[in-house]
């Protein structure tokens, strides 16, 4: 692990000058109580195969657990479901030993057959799961006595362990949905936490009291009772209700550096921040005219101010993107600056489109995720960046149902929104822009960019990856499958009762089975 990456993300104070200092916690942790958090976004789908919106994906770990997990502040690999792993030396056997103390929240242990039955519920097409191209690698799973499991390969496939520490890849019971009916609102995980209550505004978990976590005293955890999550989607008025004590944290989107700077100097708040590995992206429908022409896309892409909007939307606590996070300096990220197409240059855009047919500039619609305060902000500061270079932009408002049904079926110009960030690039990128990705929405091929893609992920030698990736960054920018935007810092703010919680780059919400209240 890179020493400046370790020290970045183990950065949660807050460090914009003038914030409130974070009190002194208690000596030992405080048990029962709920923990009231607040978020913008209504929680819409709880299966973990299937959910893809940020406030459904953020609490999958507090009700499923994956093989492997990352270290909050480190994003290392440490053992979870799994507690070894060894892979063969071709690299494509994996066999790992299982936990023999967790269970699911029905009581049933978690067993080889559940891992078996998960991979291959992913894998199946009547899932119609996003996750499924991130296991494409796997020709088989073998169960070879209770609590071990061998994963083999069709060919090496060096990310495949990193993949298997999130909780999207989730461990599920075999059976899973003949026994909660419907997953997308009855779930039955061996997480922390299981699912009590969960309707619009509101989702109760309450503690799985056979949980096998313990802390490093050899407590059991997790230390609350409750953890509810009330959803408040105007952030000034989340903003109150962390201030009024109706909620003990507010977390995710609408809790920015206009909210960290509002909050700063209240003696009963706490904030922290941490570098996050999601972007801000332009998204782009490149089977629709005027979109399909190569020479479009780079003007839209030479149209924007990346500095601009990060100073305007993120009051400077942000770093332009390039394809890869700033944060994973092993993987040698390129500084946008240095990317083609990424510095500003309208009369270059105009010329482009003059090319491409489109003298007197072309209009587009953009569409912009309603929930995400920034990202509406966003789309407003598009519009008038693009403008001057000939693109005439109409932003379209919709609710965040439609706007997911759309995202889906490709339905857009243009869309503006958050994706995920992955601390492997082939996980980081491939499922979005290969021509087989499970999210490629903007129907994005390009032969280029789908060999080094594949190339990524086949060799197993380090060095040469982080060459491949150098290429690959390059053809992105020229290419353009959709704009990386930026990469904004994570913030949260908490009531100084809350101890132990601490924000993480991937925006899990694993943290909250080691955070107590002090009563």
């Amino acid at each position: 692990m890179n020493r400046v990456r370790v020290l970045a993300l183990c950065s949660t104070v807050l460090l914009v000058a003038g914030l409130a200092a974070v009190q002194a916690q208690p000596a030992s942790p405080q048990r029962g109580g709920t923990i009231r958090v607040g978020i913008t976004q209504e929680i819409l789908n709880l299966d973990p195969h299937v959910a893809t919106a940020f406030s459904s994906v953020q609490v999958m770990d507090l009700i499923y657990e994956s093989l492997l997990r990352l270290n909050p502040k480190t994003l290392e690999l440490e053992p979870n479901l799994a507690t070894s792993w060894s892979v063969s030396r071709d690299g494509l056997e994996y066999t790992f030993n299982l936990r023999r103390d967790a269970t699911f929240h029905d009581g049933t242990s978690v067993d080889a057959s559940d891992v078996k039955y998960t991979i291959d519920r992913i894998l199946d097409p009547a899932t119609r799961s996003p996750q499924a191209s991130f296991l494409e690698p796997v020709r088989e799973v073998t169960i070879v006595n209770p609590f071990t499991v061998r994963v083999t390969l069709k060919r090496p496939f060096a990310p495949f362990l990193s993949l298997l520490a999130r909780p999207t890849r989730g461990i599920v019971p075999v059976n899973f949905e003949l026994k909660v009916g419907d997953p997308r609102v009855k779930t039955l995980g061996s997480g922390p936490f299981q699912l009590a209550e969960f309707g619009p505004g509101s989702v109760r978990f309450v503690r799985h009291d056979r949980y096998w976590g313990r802390d490093a005293q050899g407590n059991r955890l997790p230390y609350a009772d409750a953890v509810v999550y009330r959803v408040i989607p105007d952030p000034a008025t989340l903003r109150a209700a962390v201030r009024a004590g109706e909620v003990d944290m507010i977390i995710g989107f609408g809790v920015d550096i206009t909210a960290a700077r509002t909050l700063a100097n209240v003696p009963e708040l706490k904030i922290m921040s941490v570098p996050d590995l999601s972007y801000s992206l332009l998204g782009v429908q490149h089977e629709r005219p005027p979109l399909n022409d190569a020479r479009v896309k780079q003007a839209l892409a030479l149209a924007i101010d990346r500095d601009q909007l990060i100073q305007v939307v993120y009051s400077g606590r942000a770093t332009a993107a390039g394809p890869i996070p700033p944060t994973l300096e092993e993987w040698r990220p390129v500084a946008a600056a240095r990317l083609p197409n990424y510095r500003r240059d309208a009369a270059r855009a105009r010329q482009l489109l003059a090319q491409a047919g489109h003298p007197n500039g072309v209009s587009i619609k953009m569409m912009p995720i309603p929930t995400v305060p920034e990202v509406v902000q966003i789309a407003q500061v598009l519009k008038e960046q693009l403008a001057p270079a000939g693109v005439n932009v109409e932003i379209e408002q919709v609710d965040f149902a439609t706007f997911l049904s759309r995202w889906r079926g490709s339905q857009f110009d243009t869309f503006v929104s958050l994706n995920s960030g992955e601390i492997d690039p082939d996980v980081h990128l491939y499922r979005h822009i290969h021509s087989t990705g499970s999210t490629n929405v903007f129907k994005f091929k390009d032969t280029a960019v789908d060999q080094l893609l594949d190339q990524g992920r086949s060799t197993p030698d380090g060095a040469r990856r982080q060459q491949i990736y150098g290429q690959l960054q390059q053809q992105i920018a020229e290419k353009v499958p959709f704009l990386f935007l930026a990469y904004a810092d994570l913030f949260a703010v908490a009531r100084a009762n809350v101890n132990g919680f601490t924000p993480g780059s991937t925006r899990s919400m694993r943290p909250l089975m080691e955070t107590w209240l002090a009563r």
